[in-house]
């Protein structure tokens, strides 16, 4: 049966949060937006993904799709002022030297509780966490790619590993203990919200990194060849980028998943499930098709469509997780995926950015939106909606303008008012803003720009939230009874 709870929420990752100590962390600032979120009348509080992130800050390339990035940490829950202040968090100079301050700050934690905590069950609750360890010890230890370990780690020796183990107990513990203390905090939070009647919404990349514990200890649920990748992920060209994405994930052997009932995608989906109440399958087109590249190009362009563990796979999923799931569908949108998201009734995404590049009527126009659908003005893939009005394309502006029955000569921030409007009173069940848009911000808040590896990921918040805002964000909640 379809879904006729109307709901709305707000985009913002835990990195954008405001913080004292550098990026935003498990801390009272995900209280105190919880509070906005509830005084504005939302019910749903988007982040991105919350595993370490490998390249370029991107939360969508991780170490390990099972961890909580350490950065995330409220240092503050377990060191005093003057021991914080010693790692110079508010003076780096740089991104790296904030990362390296941070790391070394939630390693002192990790020295100072030591034995403090009993780990046993969490262990046994989260059989992931010991090769998570293992994984980033390695790592230090040798400095490499997994693939580089010494041949008794990279082939996964069990008693090599077991010999591991004991005589890197305590730096193994230390690492599994800041894994425990971010699932107590993000615990705590998560409830917090659930209590004041706010679900978080989290995503789940479809792919995993090459250098990773996914591949390291799951090597055969991947097309390699002699341990390194045959073919990779990326995308053709499409809207965001002319000349595609070669993102380099190291594609899956659906052969072999399936023989193995899908047991890897499970556990990932009920790890998210202890996380997160609604799960957002990115990138699901891969489901059916998957643009699959040779590991030697040097272009997305080469790439060919191979068919994906498409409807056995995805009825696997629902069955085993207890989290509602929707779907990001944006790009090129075969039959088969729609047949797919009618056949499961799953909820995917409507960009109103996207909705009047021409003239002609689309699917991403308010009007044709059904009901079970997210409705964004703009993801974090997107420009903000003020960057974008401000790049001054005035055939596309004024279409909106049109569209929403707006004078011409009215300003942008009207125009972002307006959109806004649109999505409350559409008949999608859920929208989501993202804060950049609630702030009416510029392009220089963007988080992503897809295709460029640097200078992503790290718009934050600088100041405390408005909570002057949510009266209007509450009225307009009342008004189209959402």
């Amino acid at each position: 049966m379809e879904n006729k709870i109307r709901r709305s929420g707000i985009l913002l990752h835990i990195t954008s949060l405001p913080n004292k100590y550098g990026w935003g962390k498990f801390s009272k600032e995900c209280y105190n937006f919880i509070d906005f979120l509830k005084a504005g009348g939302f019910k749903i509080w988007q982040v991105l993904p919350f595993n370490p992130s490998c390249l370029g800050c991107s939360p969508y390339s991780t170490n390990c799709s099972s961890a909580i990035n350490p950065i995330f940490l409220d240092i503050t829950q377990y060191l005093t002022e003057d021991e914080i202040k010693t790692f110079n968090l508010t003076t780096c100079n740089s991104l790296q030297e904030y990362y390296d301050n941070m790391y070394s700050a939630v390693k002192y934690v990790a020295v100072k509780l030591r034995n403090k905590f009993d780990l046993t069950q969490f262990i046994k609750s989260n059989s992931w966490v010991i090769d998570y360890a293992s994984f980033v010890l390695l790592k230090q230890i040798y400095n490499c790619t997994w693939y580089n370990f010494p041949s008794e780690f990279k082939n996964r020796n069990n008693e090599k590993l077991k010999n591991f183990y004991i005589e890197y107990d305590i730096q193994l513990k230390d690492i599994i203990l800041i894994q425990y203390l971010l699932s107590m905090q993000w615990k705590s939070i998560k409830d917090y919200a659930n209590k004041n009647g706010i679900k978080i919404l989290g995503d789940i990349p479809f792919y995993c990194e090459y250098d990773s514990v996914d591949v390291w200890t799951n090597s055969k649920c991947f097309q390699l060849e002699n341990g390194k990748p045959k073919l990779v992920a990326g995308v053709p060209p499409d809207y965001f980028n002319s000349e595609g994405q070669l993102w380099g994930n190291p594609v899956y052997d659906y052969d072999y998943l399936e023989k193995k009932n899908y047991k890897f995608f499970i556990d990932r989906f009920k790890r998210l499930s202890q996380m997160f109440d609604i799960i957002r399958i990115d990138h699901f087109l891969a489901f059916n098709k998957y643009w699959a590249i040779p590991y030697s190009s040097k272009s997305a362009k080469r790439g060919k469509w191979l068919s994906g563990g498409g409807e056995k796979l995805l009825e696997k999923i629902l069955n085993s997780c207890k989290s509602e799931i929707i779907v990001e569908d944006l790009g090129i949108i075969s039959n088969e995926v729609r047949v797919i998201k009618e056949k499961f009734n799953l909820a995917g995404l409507k960009v109103l950015q996207f909705a009047f590049d021409s003239d002609f009527d689309n699917e991403y126009k308010p009007h044709n939106y059904e009901k079970n659908c997210i409705a964004y003005i703009g993801t974090h893939d997107n420009n903000t909606f003020m960057g974008m009005l401000n790049e001054g394309n005035w055939d596309k502006i004024n279409r909106f303008k049109r569209y929403f029955q707006m004078p011409l000569e009215y300003e942008n921030d009207v125009v972002v008012d307006n959109a806004i409007i649109s999505l409350y009173r559409s008949s999608a069940n859920d929208i989501i803003l993202t804060m950049q848009d609630i702030l009416k911000l510029g392009s220089e808040s963007r988080m992503n720009i897809p295709g460029q590896p640097n200078g992503n990921w790290q718009w934050q918040l600088k100041q405390d939230f408005d909570f002057n805002l949510c009266s209007k964000f509450s009225y307009l909640a009342n008004l189209y009874a959402r």
